[in-house]
């Protein structure tokens, strides 16, 4: 179960917190300040997306598109970006199955 120390860490505290979930709901303990140090750990694993610069999450994935707009552009016989979303990703889904077939 465990691959790392960070994993055994993570499932540390998680146990940590649960213990003292429990014991201010029996015993009535005021574990808040315990709890919340238990959450900022967990709050640092958190990383938000990046959304300013030159290389922004945003950007990536729009030159995701890009790119699959021009191979699936040579694989049917109408502009990519015209396609509903349904329509695109049943395209993506039998080039992909097409490409599987002829490897």
């Amino acid at each position: 179960m465990f691959t790392n120390v960070l994993s055994v860490a993570f499932w540390g505290r998680v146990k940590q917190r649960t213990i003292k979930i429990l014991e201010g709901i029996i015993e009535g303990k005021d574990n808040e300040k315990e709890i919340e140090n238990i959450d900022h750990y967990f709050s640092n694993f958190i990383h938000p997306k990046k959304l300013t610069g030159k290389y922004t999450d945003e950007i990536r994935y729009e030159h995701g598109f890009e790119k699959n707009c021009i191979v699936l552009s040579k694989f049917i016989n109408q502009p990519v970006k015209t396609l509903t979303t349904k329509e695109y990703f049943a395209v993506i889904q039998h080039y992909n199955s097409e490409t599987k077939k002829q490897r």
